[in-house]
């Protein structure tokens, strides 16, 4: 099932994350580059509070359904509730901001960044509903309808001249269809009713995890506000676009994985399972190295070519080196992520992360101010490696102590040495530029890669092929 599951999220994620990058180059093509950090500070912005004023209802969902599914309604009213007072308080807030002493362009932004909060978050939090149900499909179909929906709008009125409105109009519009026609049915059936005692032990678990994202956000969207602050807007947008180029397609094949593994690891917790509850986090740890190590080298090799064939002209200044630090970033913080922070939440000890988030935070806004002024956007990339390899460090050390999430050696160091032809390879290759030789480099480095995955039988990939080509022969 872990398998299964992960392909048909993977083929989903695809989808969506190929428009998403798309997105992003028609973006840069569109509009100025002060124009995309106007943007990007909004979606930065929208991000940080659908994380710290949100998460923790996404989580408790996530975490809590297979307990209640002889008695949802409870846990869905309570869910809802709670929902609609957090819409009722982020408003005031954004009410309160709006009037603060802001240029009329920024007034305008964060109504629509309050607007574009409350969307996005009831779309995610109907998305978890999607895969802790394991509907894969039904999370595919709004996730797809989000995406097209606000390429499509925002691309057109990019066009139209509306600048950093366009893009953001569009990611409403894509939210709104994507809720309407495919969310609605799964709480009409509820009543505004809280459960307290219910409340109390969402609240319990969630608000720790929801401080622990927050915490996680500010090391990723911090150093644009910052850049911002010392560079100027213009300098966001680039460092943003490049930070977008290589986060994307990374951390969708990441969280890939843990939206298949994760549902399976909690239902086999939940039975009193540790040793099956293992086996699915071996199998986990092994697809997200084998997918996010070559992924990422692969990155940070052709960074030059990705950055020269993907990014509009006024974004490609410096970009290339920033592509690489970026690219090393985010293996880093998938692995931590996706794997060794869950020895907190499978072990419900979910205070542990705040010091693991809040230590690599503090470390990012320290160097942020320190680097930027001397190394510019380039520095920005410098600190978030430095911040999430000692959240990465952090994880293993704190979370073993409280669940022993193992770990695969061996075939993370098969892994490693199957890297080490493909990147040989591409490095023979890397001087040709282009979107036919930057096609070709992949591919190349792909087919290696597979090639002495197999060869190593990482996994047991090979053995499992061969037992399946043996069956189908009979």
């Amino acid at each position: 099932m872990l398998v299964r599951n992960s392909l048909l999220y993977f083929l989903i994620r695809v989808g969506s994350g190929i428009i998403n990058f798309l997105a992003m180059l028609v973006y840069t093509r569109l509009i100025s580059p002060a124009d995309y950090g106007q943007y990007a500070l909004v979606v930065s912005g929208v991000g940080l509070f659908n994380t710290a004023c949100f998460q923790w209802l996404r989580l408790s969902l996530f975490r809590f359904f297979p307990r209640y599914l002889g008695d949802s309604q409870k846990l869905f009213s309570t869910i809802f509730s709670g929902f609609l007072g957090v819409c009722f308080l982020t408003g005031i807030v954004g009410i309160v901001l709006a009037f603060s002493d802001f240029v009329p362009l920024w007034r305008n932004l964060i109504f629509m960044g309050v607007v574009l909060l409350w969307l996005e978050a009831w779309l995610e939090l109907n998305l978890e509903l999607q895969c802790v149900k394991l509907q894969p499909f039904r999370y595919g179909l709004m996730l797809g309808i989000k995406s097209v929906i606000a390429l499509a709008l925002g691309a057109a009125l990019a066009i139209y001249g509306l600048g950093p409105y366009g893009p953001l109009f569009g990611l409403i519009g894509g939210c709104i269809l994507a809720t309407l026609f495919v969310g609605r049915g799964e709480w009409h059936k509820i009543t505004l009713a809280i459960d307290k005692d219910l409340l109390k032990e969402l609240l319990k678990y969630g608000l720790p995890l929801t401080a622990t994202f927050a915490l996680s956000f500010i090391v990723s969207y911090s150093d644009r506000f910052i850049i911002a602050w010392l560079l100027g807007e213009s300098a966001a947008g680039q460092y943003a676009a490049v930070y977008d180029l290589a986060q994307q397609p990374l951390i969708l094949l990441m969280a890939t994985i843990n939206l298949a593994s994760y549902p399976l690891a909690i239902r086999a917790l939940e039975k009193g399972g540790k040793e099956e509850t293992d086996k699915i986090l071996v199998r986990n740890a092994v697809l997200l190295m084998g997918i996010g190590l070559p992924a990422s080298l692969g990155m940070i090799v052709l960074a030059p070519n990705i950055s020269e064939t993907l990014l509009g002209v006024k974004f490609r200044t410096g970009a290339a080196p920033v592509l690489a630090w970026v690219a090393g970033s985010i293996c880093l913080n998938g692995l931590r992520a996706y794997h060794f922070d869950l020895a907190f939440q499978l072990s419900r000890h979910t205070v542990g992360q705040i010091w693991v988030a809040g230590s690599a935070a503090l470390l990012n806004l320290i160097l942020n101010f320190w680097w930027i002024p001397i190394w510019g956007i380039v520095g920005a990339a410098y600190a978030t490696f430095a911040a999430y390899f000692l959240a990465l460090v952090l994880s293993v050390i704190l979370g073993r102590r409280i669940f022993c999430v193992p770990v695969p050696w061996w075939d993370w160091l098969k892994i490693a040495a199957s890297c080490v032809p493909m990147v040989l390879a591409i490095l023979m290759i890397k001087e040709s530029h282009g979107i036919v030789s930057l096609s070709l480099q992949v591919i190349c480095g792909m087919g290696i890669y597979a090639f002495t995955a197999m060869l190593l039988n990482i996994g047991n990939v090979r053995s499992k092929l061969l037992q399946k080509l043996r069956v189908g022969e009979k």
